[in-house]
């Protein structure tokens, strides 16, 4: 099967009970209003932390697309001059001429979960509001850390700071997951740090996440990281506990024990028997609380794994009810049917995907093994150089060529794929001479047959 299109969704590490401690004052005293005037008369707000004198970090998407910028606290008004963003990251310092007001205090990077945190910022336009929690989770993010806390983080905390007990700033708080307000995720004091050494924005660098980015695109790409992998079944199955009847806590689930069956596959454990059928049952639990096409997708992913073509079929089906423009599930329901055996029905559907999706070379290569088995070699061939167009230095799929132009009997241009082969995998190449040579031998001795006659 084509790989799964949506892993995702980490939550929750453990630790000892919270003991509550009083607010430091100068957490209070740090963390304003932002407010921008949109198009109109609309009014755009969130919350920000004084980093330096005269310097306020937020978040860039609390400022995005506004003008007039100011800072507030209580009745004080500071306009804000100069703006420095960075997007990738969702950041952005204003340089606030006049603002006499006591910075936070930097905190050194948290390494792992479990310590006390609050979050600070004005939801909804009042405050400071404080929320206390716990650090549940350090995720990396590219070359960072992302923060996550069970604080309550509401509309307008964005930019809002968090902090450790002792009232220093570990972060400012950045996204909170729609169905959970109690699972926010904050930028860590780091990349503050860093946009703070820079003299202008820094816009052109390449994205940790994007700002138009769904929390749960944010999540993809967290679980996307190999070194957040260790933690998914643990925080998953937390989630699941402390919100059962959220569509993404069972779907985080189905996610973890599936990375758990793939990879003890590949490093030689046989976990996939129990971890892929609770996989199916945690998508299907969290279907029966939200129709998603992606969770049609990889419960169909596992029940092809699992043999069970029919069953996945037809989620893929249910995927392309919701979305026929899906091109991943146009692929992998053509794998389904190839593994099946409906060959004809399983070319059909990689040619739609190939129509939505046309890079996809492995896609290539099975559609060719199904034109293989329709008796279609010479089809076959150009769809396998077609692969190559999108892979050129695949050896694999060079040898898949000359193996099909030995069987179709086009010997010379099977040589010319050897040739190719040699410098770029002497191994694959020796296979593909060996069966020109083979081929060479069987045409000799029938040959030498009828001259016999």
């Amino acid at each position: 099967m084509l790989a799964l299109a949506w892993p995702l969704f980490l939550v929750l590490q453990e630790g000892p009970p919270r003991q509550e401690t009083p607010v430091p004052s100068r957490v209070l005293a740090c963390v304003v209003q932002v407010r921008g005037h949109l198009s109109g008369i609309r009014i755009q707000q969130g919350s920000g932390v004084v980093i330096a004198p005269g310097l306020v970090a937020t978040n860039a998407h609390v400022v995005e697309g506004a003008q007039e910028l100011s800072v507030r606290q209580g009745q004080t008004v500071w306009t804000v001059s100069t703006v420095r963003v960075d997007r990738s990251r969702d950041l952005c310092l204003l340089t606030v001429p006049g603002l006499r007001v006591p910075p936070a205090i930097l905190a050194p990077d948290p390494k792992d979960p479990g310590q006390n945190v609050m979050s600070v910022g004005y939801p909804g336009g009042r405050g400071p509001v404080v929320s206390k929690g716990r650090l549940r989770g350090v995720w990396y993010l590219g070359e960072g850390r992302l923060l996550q806390s069970d604080t309550i983080t509401l509309l307008g905390s964005s930019g809002g700071g968090l902090f450790d007990e002792e009232g220093r700033l570990l972060g400012l708080t950045t996204r909170t997951l729609a169905t959970s307000p109690q699972m926010s995720f904050s930028v860590p004091v780091a990349w503050i740090r860093e946009l703070a050494q820079r003299t202008e924005s820094v816009d052109g660098r390449r994205p940790e996440w994007n700002l138009g980015d769904r929390t749960a695109d944010l999540l993809k790409m967290l679980a996307g990281d190999p070194r957040n992998w260790p933690a998914w079944e643990t925080a998953a199955r937390q989630w699941v506990l402390d919100h059962p009847q959220d569509e993404n806590a069972w779907l985080a689930l189905g996610m973890s024990l599936d990375h758990k069956a793939r990879t003890s596959t590949q490093v030689g454990q046989d976990l996939a028997p129990m971890a892929l059928p609770d996989a199916v049952e945690a998508y299907r639990r969290s279907l029966t609380l939200r129709d998603d096409t992606k969770t049609w997708n990889n419960l169909g992913a596992d029940l092809d794994l699992l043999n069970r073509f029919d069953e996945a079929e037809r989620a893929f089906a249910a995927a392309l009810a919701l979305d026929p423009s899906y091109a991943l599930a146009w692929l992998n329901l053509g794998c389904t049917r190839f593994n099946a055996g409906r060959y004809e029905l399983a070319a059909a559907a990689l040619k739609k995907g190939l129509t939505l999706r046309p890079d996809e070379a492995d896609a290539w290569a099975r559609l060719a093994h199904c034109q293989r088995r329709l008796g279609q070699g010479d089809a076959a061939a150009a769809t396998l150089r077609i692969a190559l167009r999108h892979r050129p230095l695949a050896a694999e799929l060079w040898l898949d060529v000359g193996l099909l132009l030995v069987e179709l009997g086009r010997m010379d241009e099977a040589k010319d794929i050897h040739v190719k082969l040699v410098p770029m995998n002497p191994e694959l190449a020796a296979r593909l001479q060996a069966s020109l040579l083979r081929s060479q031998t069987l045409r000799s001795s029938r040959g030498g047959r009828k001259r016999q006659r």
